[in-house]
């Protein structure tokens, strides 16, 4: 078994646990070799003395593990055949047993089947633990074509243009069908005895010909990390965007009453522990504001679509020889939500931050591109997109789920306050501010601000220097020259500080510890 992986260096054995995902190899192969047709002779096992060598071969099969991802195990299967399976299998931080799996296959079925997606075929999958791999497993088809990652700097800009505009298209696919409520797609059957809620109808009429779908609860782990997956939370589905982002403040309350406990901030405090009040204060305000954040003409049109969150170059495959977009993956967690709170563009149109001139007049026409062929294909997406403040307004209501476990107060904060120094043109004036932050609130706030901002410049540099990407990842070969970049911009930072006391300040807020 040829195996690729990555480290990350924040807190890595605990990144580490929650991303072990034990399965038995044996019982998966005899599942894809059940896809395939094969006879279990052709199968049968010549050694498994040590399923972890790089060579843990069978009759006719040949498994190779694929890089590791944040959410899941990947294998591609060979077959005597030559036919190649990928088998996913999804680690314990992805989010709720059973709901993560049934959702996947419930909402690539729909998208393949119902509205043409260019979307790997799912031969066999299981959203039960309690089968005989010892886990929830989806096999699918490999992906046709190369990755778009491995071919994008070296196309010209026509090929490019072809390819984006490829995207909008997709994308006015996925935003034709609107659905009731937001939440997850799912089976009805696999509804029925698990929903604490009632699940809501997709659409009227888009059932005919195809099993019956069903919105349910949202499966991003988000929602269920740590405790909250033992809590009674509102999940979905929802038929507002009100409703969402009132739910998610009030379940971020409940959480922070019950489970979070006062810790050391030290960007906001070196003597001073941040607490759970302080977040709860947070959250509160949070919900008088969200009336504004979503007013009520934006109610009375918002659209409800499958939107995939996470377009970037790898997550697209096309056709070397005509660019034409054979398969896009990881629709993992992908939900029907506002127009509002979906991705004003794909990840994959983002700007450098530091690239050269040339690059950055490219990436900006890509960019351009994809906003006027959006303009002509879904008028209503680019208004709402265009927006003004709507960034600020979007943002906000993304930082709430888990901002507490993220160590991530200061940016949703930081949110908040730029909305209030927008406060007539989010009210469209007349209207008094429903919060405050006092004097000494923003004081704390300024001096954090300018922590946070000088490391998160180093951050970005060592990303765009290609050293060591945001979150601290890095493949196991780069990982003791990450090692030996990050002690040095660790010092470099540190050397930045006025005086001894400054030193052990930047030496604790330093990420990569």
């Amino acid at each position: 078994m040829e195996k690729f992986g990555r480290r990350a260096r924040s807190r890595e054995a605990e990144k580490l646990a929650v991303r072990y995902r034990k399965f038995n190899l044996p019982a998966l192969l005899d599942a894809a070799v059940n896809v395939t047709g094969l006879n279990d002779a052709q199968c049968e096992f010549l050694s498994f003395a040590n399923p972890r060598t790089a060579n843990c071969l069978t009759l006719g099969i040949k498994v190779l593990k694929c890089v590791e991802g944040q959410y899941n195990k990947a294998l591609v299967l060979t077959m005597s055949t030559g036919q190649e399976i990928v088998a996913r299998l999804p680690n314990p931080n992805a989010g709720p047993t059973f709901y993560t799996t049934a959702s996947e296959v419930a909402t690539r079925q729909f998208l393949r089947d119902r509205l043409g997606v260019p979307i790997p075929r799912i031969y066999a999958w299981s959203a039960e633990e309690s089968n005989a791999v010892g886990a929830e497993y989806i096999l699918e088809e490999k992906a046709i074509g190369q990755p778009l990652g491995s071919l994008w700097d070296k196309l010209p800009l026509s090929s490019r243009l072809h390819i984006v505009e490829q995207i909008v298209d997709i994308e006015k696919k996925l935003a034709s069908i609107t659905f009731l409520s937001h939440g997850c797609i799912y089976y009805q059957s696999d509804l029925e005895s698990r929903q604490p809620r009632p699940s809501f109808a997709l659409v009227p009429g888009q059932n005919r010909g195809l099993p019956k779908f069903a919105i349910g609860p949202l499966t991003h782990p988000k929602y269920w990390q740590g405790k909250r997956a033992l809590m009674e939370l509102d999940r979905g589905p929802w038929s507002s965007i009100v409703d969402y982002a009132l739910a998610i403040g009030k379940n971020e309350i409940q959480w922070a009453e019950e489970h979070a406990r006062p810790r050391m901030n030290f960007q906001r405090s070196v003597e001073e522990p941040e607490t759970p009040g302080d977040y709860i204060s947070m959250l509160q305000r949070y919900n008088k504001l969200v009336p504004f954040l979503v007013p009520p003409s934006l109610c009375s049109e918002q659209t409800i679509t499958v939107s995939h969150p996470d377009l970037h170059l790898d997550n697209i495959f096309v056709d070397p020889q005509t660019n034409h977009i054979t398969s896009i993956i990881d629709w993992q967690h992908v939900s029907a939500s506002p127009t509002f709170l979906q991705r004003p563009f794909p990840q994959m149109l983002e700007l450098s931050q530091n690239a050269q001139a040339e690059c950055q007049v490219i990436e900006k026409q890509l960019l351009d591109f994809y906003f006027e062929r959006l303009k002509n294909v879904d008028p209503f997406r680019w208004r709402m997109l265009s927006e003004p403040l709507h960034s600020l307004k979007a943002e906000i209501i993304s930082l709430v789920p888990c901002c507490w476990d993220r160590e991530d107060l200061f940016s949703l904060r930081n949110a908040m306050i730029t909305a209030l120094a927008h406060w007539n043109e989010i009210s469209g004036g007349g209207i008094k501010r429903p919060i405050e932050f006092t004097d000494k609130e923003l004081e704390q706030h300024q001096n954090e601000m300018e922590l946070v901002e000088g490391v998160s410049m180093i951050l970005h540099q060592l990303q765009e220097d290609g050293l060591i990407s945001l979150g601290g990842m890095v493949s196991p070969g780069r990982y003791e020259d990450a090692r030996k970049w990050n002690n040095y911009f660790k010092q470099e930072f540190i050397n930045l500080a006025e005086d001894e006391k400054q030193r052990e300040l930047h030496a604790k807020v330093w990420p990569y510890q």
